[in-house]
């Protein structure tokens, strides 16, 4: 029986099903149910219901009664597997091996070191996960299936291409030992071998060539789902989504995304569904919907709990502590993080280890916890350095440029600095670096980042006037991100059946003070009103130019209240509302208060209301 077959084999099987009988028809139950294991796993299971039934009907010579019983086994140990059932999945793995007859069935010894593969890798078992593949490529290569040996070839490499993701020499090293760098003409052209091989040359380019490996990863998913590995389409899809998000791609992102995200849902394999669920809560957070994104990630977790620790549960959480930080719960989010970059130390993700601790550096600086943000820093350039992750330099950039800017104490400047400040050097460096990547986006937020720094620099006048040109280059980015956002979130918000959001997320558009204050922890209590008119605040597209407490600060500000008024009616610091001054200031090219209120009305973001 082959691995993996086309969905054309798959359609012929189903129909020869439907006119077969007697031991034909037992044959065919189990031929289908083991080619869409993967496909359709809960057709596979009803059809192995009905193969166990009709089993003992039969008199069949013992050893192929136990070549059947163990491929069925088998096919029933990675249908458990995926939703979950570890427990069963253990069991009917034991079943088959005990009725394992190589006479009859060569290839069920092979096949069964590839079903504890996907128990493994679902339990986080990673280096018995490794073990086991190292072992079905022997027994492969023993065998006169290129598809077999091709895939498991194939599948090794992707698996150390994922936690090494090393273009230096310890990697190519890995990669080319003994017989993973032989691949002979019958696999090149295999589509399941394919799918693989194309996966093992995307995951090392994640963090550094973004725009190439969701390009392999797209082409990859696409294979996949052609032979029926449903679940590696998805997770090819959804790295593809997520190397485009990096690049601050939003319509390639959503379109992978969408390709994936309908048939996980469809699948119940609770995984994979939490997979997918945090998807779309980055996404949400990359939009700027903090407490959607919250929802979403923490339903996300809830799916996860069937899952044990590992990656999959560590970039959920990564994903929550970036949107806590969103929502200016940053202590929240340090924990939080904390908690993820101990999954990835221990699962050895060299990758994703190394860009949490850069991103947890700078979050770790706002909260004035400089020395332990460096330490993270440190260990985070080590990694970067000894795996060649040159988009996690970037942020490595970002976060210096923030300990810089929070640090109590004078820092050394760095040797080669120019710029004013370190805390301009290190952004400029950010933004540089960026730039230098292929297919990179500058994010609106780096550019205002470095718009404030000028603005914060004392000295020259052309201080003032690079601030401006920065802060009208983050406009013309946020004009450029909105306007995908605008288009894709919609269907995005639809799949997983989110769309039931969609009222409370089309109230918060309107960025209203009023519909804002709600999406908050407590609702905004305004000092002194009395019965003044609020200000209305423009629904449209060009109050895109701020954030959405800007628009709540400027409210404020045009009813002539004092900072620390501000600060109390919207329950923060006025500090913070000093740091939102500066975004207003430099967004709206203002150089005082009443000056911000008067250009906010000229741009039509702030009207008078009723």
């Amino acid at each position: 029986m082959r691995y993996a077959v086309s969905d054309g084999r798959v359609e012929t099987l189903a129909l020869s099903l439907e006119s077969a009988s007697g031991s034909a028809r037992l044959h065919n139950l189990l031929a289908l149910a083991w080619h869409l294991r993967q496909r359709d796993s809960l057709r596979a299971e009803q059809l192995l219901a009905e193969f166990w039934r009709w089993l003992p009907r039969h008199r069949l010579p013992l050893d192929q009664l136990n070549a059947l019983t163990a491929r069925a086994a088998l096919t029933a140990c990675e249908t458990a597997s995926l939703f979950c059932r570890f427990d069963d999945a253990q069991a009917w793995l034991d079943r088959a091996r005990a009725h394992l007859n190589p006479s009859i069935d060569v290839y069920a010894e092979g096949d069964a070191c590839l079903a504890e593969v996907l128990l493994r890798k679902l339990r986080g078992q990673r280096s018995e996960e490794i073990s086991l593949l190292e072992q079905a490529l022997r027994l492969f290569e023993a065998l006169p299936d290129p598809q077999r040996r091709g895939v498991t070839r194939a599948l090794l490499r992707s698996e150390l291409g994922l936690y090494l993701a090393n273009p230096g020499a310890e990697a190519e090293a890995a990669l080319a030992a003994g017989s993973l760098s032989h691949v002979d003409a019958a696999e090149q052209e295999d589509q399941a071998v394919q799918v693989y091989d194309l996966a093992s040359r995307a995951f090392p380019l994640c963090l550094r060539a973004p725009a190439e490996a969701a390009a392999l990863f797209q082409a990859s998913g696409a294979l996949a789902l052609e032979v029926g590995f449903l679940r590696f389409h998805c997770v090819a899809m959804m790295n593809a989504s997520n190397a485009w998000l990096e690049l601050g791609d939003m319509e390639q992102a959503a379109q992978c995304f969408e390709a994936a995200a309908q048939r996980a849902r469809q699948t119940q394999w609770p995984a994979l569904m939490g997979m997918t669920q945090t998807q779309v809560g980055r996404v949400l957070r990359l939009l700027g919907r903090g407490q959607e994104s919250l929802q979403a990630l923490n339903e996300a977790l809830v799916q996860l709990r069937a899952v044990p620790p590992g990656l999959i549960t560590a970039f959920a959480c990564s994903e929550l502590a970036f949107a806590l930080r969103l929502v200016e719960r940053l202590q929240e989010s340090v924990d939080v993080m904390w908690e993820a970059i101990q999954l990835y130390r221990e699962g050895k993700h060299m990758c994703n280890l190394a860009l949490a601790l850069a991103r947890q550096a700078k979050t770790l600086a706002q909260l004035g916890q400089v020395e332990v943000a460096l330490q993270a820093l440190e260990e985070s350039k080590a990694l970067t350095e000894q795996y060649g992750y040159d988009t996690v330099k970037v942020d490595i950039s970002e976060a210096m440029a923030e300990v810089h800017r929070r640090s109590r104490q004078q820092l050394p400047a760095p040797p080669d600095m120019t710029a004013p400040t370190a805390t301009i050097h290190f952004a400029q460096t950010a933004l540089d670096r960026g730039l230098g990547i292929d297919g990179w986006r500058p994010p609106p937020a780096l550019l205002d980042y470095l718009a404030e720094a000028w603005a914060e620099a004392e000295g020259q006048a052309d201080h003032m006037a690079q601030a401006y040109a920065y802060s009208r280059r983050a406009r013309q980015a946020q004009r450029q991100e909105s306007s995908l956002a605008i288009k894709d979130s919609r269907a995005l918000l639809h799949l997983l059946g989110y769309h039931k959001a969609e009222p409370a997320i089309a109230a918060v558009e309107t960025y209203g003070l009023a519909s804002a204050a709600v999406s908050t922890q407590s609702k905004v209590s305004l000092p002194n009103a009395g019965a003044a008119t609020l200000p209305r605040l423009c629904a449209e597209p060009e109050s895109d130019l701020l954030t959405r407490k800007e628009h709540e600060v400027l409210a404020l500000l045009a009813l002539n209240y004092s900072n620390k008024e501000i600060a109390q009616a919207l329950g923060v610091s006025t500090e913070t509302v000093k740091w939102h001054l500066k975004g207003l200031y430099g967004k709206l090219e203002a150089g005082s208060r009443r000056h911000a209120v008067t250009r906010a009305r000229s741009l039509g973001v702030l009207q008078m209301g009723a």
